[in-house]
This record gives C-alpha cells, sequence and structure tokens, in this order.
C-alpha cells in the first residue's frame, strides 16, 4: 500500500481531481479556497461547495472527482491510500 497525495489548482473550468479507476476506497479532500465538487459536469451552480478549510472524505469505489471554481483560482488537496 502506498499513500498518494496531490494538490491541484483549480479554475472556472471543471477538472479532474481524482483520477478514474484508482484502487482506493476513500479519498481525503482538504480545501484552501471555496471549489465546488462533482462530476466532469460540476459548475458552481451544481456542484457540493467546498470553503476555505473544510475537509470532507469520499467512498470513491474507483469514480473520479471533479472540481471548479466559480471565479479565479484557488487550491484542493487530495490524500488517499492505494490497496
Amino acid at each position: 500500500m502506498a499513500v498518494q497525495t496531490a494538490q491541484y489548482t483549480v479554475t472556472t473550468t471543471a477538472s479532474q481531481i481524482i483520477p478514474d479507476g484508482i484502487s482506493a476506497e476513500e479519498v481525503h479532500l482538504h480545501c484552501a479556497g471555496t471549489v465546488y465538487i462533482g462530476n466532469s459536469a460540476v459548475t458552481s451552480s451544481n456542484g457540493l461547495r467546498m470553503d476555505n478549510g473544510d475537509k470532507i472524505t469520499f467512498n470513491v469505489h474507483g469514480q473520479g472527482i471533479w472540481a471548479c471554481t466559480s471565479t479565479g483560482t484557488n487550491t484542493i488537496y487530495s490524500m488517499w491510500i492505494d490497496k
């Protein structure tokens, strides 16, 4: 098992922050700024809002996660353990 971490700069265009098909079941996200998360069609209108300092854990089961902002750029950090 290996711990995987990443830092993403997110803009108003949806970008994939967790790849499809990862072997981890849980992904931990920590937000710096305001970011909206969801599927590849995520927007600031339909995404789950994460504010500065928010932390969340998802059970992903191999599904990807995408993120965007409403304006400007923000950062989101991720961590998961590969099986």
